[in-house]
């Protein structure tokens, strides 16, 4: 799941554009669609977020997004509403319906058996499973189905579920906070707090839509966080706590390994990391990962397939520069959040966001795509995705 800190854009339907007033009524549909999927939180998880519309008579007669993974899905609570007003009815949806069983029926056959005449879909289902299947099926039953409406912001909706479905690891966010002069601390270590009480709400709002908060353990040594959300409940219950610890040393006083939330604490280590410290964790409800690593760190890969097993879909990785710098030299960064305050902290051995080997020419830039900007208080938010392929730069 992914965070959406600004208004929907890329709402234009180029392909309907020889009749202005159909397409002006299928993006406001779509648009409600949308919004409608939004409201979904981690509980979905592994499923994608997912929003849909019954329209009859260019009125709305039922709506229904996916609550919670092993609940209903958009298109069956949205036809529940409507119930026998479905019959003959248009359904707008921002994703393909299924059409595979697995903790619910597939969707396409309750789109059928509804009655339903035509169908409009935001984007095609990556998993491979219902890739272009649903629609087929829905055309081989005499419905008329149009696909692309909306199709980049519906995309956005399910940039996480892409990612997991189709390579099985986590869409990775970065979040950093930092000075004006690109400063994440001091030359002493202090960090608290750089940026203002706004940008730590945003963090938050950040925190509550990814499935796990990821750090090195040198951040949890240098800073003791806790990495969990406030007021978690049900809805929003806390993330998994990722701490890339090789040689296992982080302090057993931890808030991590001490507070109420301890067994959503994952620990990756090595196998030759303390046997009895790993068990004396292990008692304790953390959770232990063993990996093996080359050199000094581990492959980012390996630790995001180990984290889709868990599962997670979707992983915020905060710190420290070391982390984040190794991760983006593995090209394994999908989104970028960078915070930054109108202060100076300077000193040349004061750390800065991105650590790791980085590039040694500027040919090998990594730039931003899609960004936007946010001011929060006295700070301004930028948000990106980098782009990995030169020649989209």
């Amino acid at each position: 799941m992914t965070f959406f800190p600004f208004p929907i854009r890329n709402l234009s339907m180029p392909f309907l554009r020889s009749n202005l007033l159909t397409a002006s009524c299928h993006q406001r549909f779509m648009r409600k669609a949308i919004l409608l999927a939004q409201r979904a939180t981690r509980l979905v998880t592994p499923n994608p977020r997912v929003g849909a519309v019954v329209v009859k008579d260019s009125v709305i007669i039922g709506e229904g997004y996916h609550k919670q993974a092993g609940c209903p899905h958009a298109e069956v609570e949205a036809l529940r509403q409507a119930s026998e007003k479905a019959r003959g009815a248009v359904l707008y949806v921002t994703l393909e319906p299924c059409c595979t069983a697995g903790k619910t029926p597939p969707c396409t056959q309750a789109v059928i058996d509804a009655g339903i005449s035509e169908v409009y879909v935001g984007v095609i289902d990556p998993n491979p499973l219902h890739a272009g299947n649903g629609i087929e099926i829905l055309r081989r039953n005499g419905i008329s189905v149009h696909c692309g409406i909306l199709e980049k912001a519906c995309q956005t909706l399910i940039e996480d579920f892409s990612k997991y479905i189709t390579l099985h690891k986590p869409f990775v966010i970065v979040k950093t906070a930092m000075s004006i002069d690109g400063k994440i601390a001091t030359t002493r270590g202090e960090s608290k707090w750089i940026t203002s009480a706004k940008s730590r709400i945003m963090v938050q709002k950040i925190r509550r839509s990814v499935d796990a908060i990821m750090v090195g353990v040198g951040t949890v040594i240098a800073d003791n966080p806790h990495l969990t959300i406030r007021n978690a409940s049900r809805k929003y219950p806390q993330p998994w706590r990722i701490i890339i610890d090789p040689e296992l040393s982080i302090p057993e006083e931890s808030n991590v390994l001490t507070d109420s939330f301890r067994e959503r604490t994952v620990i990756i280590t090595t196998p030759n990391s303390s046997l009895e410290k790993k068990e004396r964790l292990s008692n304790a409800n953390v959770r232990i990962i063993e990996l093996d690593k080359s050199g000094m760190w581990y492959n980012p890969n390996n630790i995001l397939s180990a984290l889709a097993d868990l599962p997670v879909v979707s992983v915020l990785l905060e710190g420290g520069s070391q982390a984040i710098g190794t991760f983006f030299d593995a090209e394994c960064i999908d989104k970028c959040y960078f915070f930054t305050a109108p202060k100076i902290i300077g000193g040349s051995s004061a750390p800065t966001p991105v650590g790791g080997s980085g590039i040694s020419s500027l040919d090998s830039i990594v730039a931003l795509r899609d960004i936007q900007w946010k001011k929060c208080g006295t700070d301004m938010m930028l948000s990106g995705y980098p782009i990995w392929n030169k020649q989209e730069i």
